[in-house]
């Protein structure tokens, strides 16, 4: 009798080999994305990006439909993909209000084991704040692909945050909903216009959180996160804000006209 085992191998060699290749172009698209690479409504040729990164084409059209669920691309019938415009201030309000509802969710289950929650939480929690003292510690960075680098490792480390509670809650749908809701990628996004504006108060909200799981108090915790997306709501509005005045000063200036 023949032995299935070494038939199945390959698959799943197969099967990790591509969500790595896959993994790596989303990657290499949000950096391209975030910099200065494609405009706004700019169409994205599959051929020619897996020429351009040495990949067949699948991995390519698995990392568009992924960031597709983060808005940064948007697919339109027999076009093809194309880059999203930034959201709108109702768009920026929609997100956050899903957000609210995913997160604040997900906290009130992760409440149920405190215990356990406390010192994932702390740690990712550490690990925030020592990227923030590495931030503000270095040396400016003028290097475009640097700053995007930088700005994406601050924002893994602030998202892991939320993605802790989030886990703790022991359900794999509540990840996939906030992850497809892609709300740190859009922040991201601002930042690479705006600069990071908000460590201090990012990462003091996430103190109160915290504060409040050690003392064991669910209804602070609760109060805490949610004046914490509250608080992200409305600087997302407000870098809204500064961007299209940015937008109109550029296109009113003499070197536009």
């Amino acid at each position: 009798m023949n032995d299935p085992t070494p038939q199945g191998r390959p698959q799943v060699r197969a099967h990790v080999n591509r969500r790595v290749l896959r993994d790596g172009v989303f990657s290499r698209l949000v950096e391209m994305l975030l910099g200065d690479e494609f405009a706004p409504g700019e169409n994205l040729n599959i051929d020619r990006l897996s020429q351009e990164f040495g990949v067949s084409p699948t991995p390519v059209r698995e990392a568009l439909v992924q960031l597709e669920h983060t808005g940064l691309v948007s697919r339109i019938a027999l076009r093809g993909y194309h880059v999203a415009a930034p959201l709108t201030p109702a768009e920026i309000g929609q997100l956050n209000d899903a957000r609210l509802i995913v997160e604040l969710g997900a906290l009130d289950i992760a409440l149920h084991e405190p215990e356990s929650l406390k010192p994932l939480l702390e740690a990712s929690h550490a690990d925030h704040l020592k990227i923030v003292e590495a931030i503000r510690t270095a040396p400016p960075l003028t290097v475009a692909a640097d700053r995007i680098a930088t700005y994406r490792e601050y924002f893994d480390a602030d998202w892991a945050f939320h993605l802790t509670i989030m886990r703790h809650a022991n359900n794999r749908f509540i990840v996939q909903m906030a992850d497809s809701l892609g709300s740190h990628v859009h922040r991201m996004r601002q930042t690479v216009t705006l600069g990071l504006n908000d460590m201090t108060e990012a990462t003091q909200e996430h103190g109160r959180v915290l504060k409040a799981v050690q003392d064991r108090d669910p209804d602070q915790a609760r109060a805490a996160m949610r004046a914490h997306l509250q608080a992200v709501r409305a600087r997302s509005l407000d870098d809204s804000a500064t961007e299209e005045k940015l937008h109109s000063e550029e296109d009113t200036s003499p070197a536009h006209k």
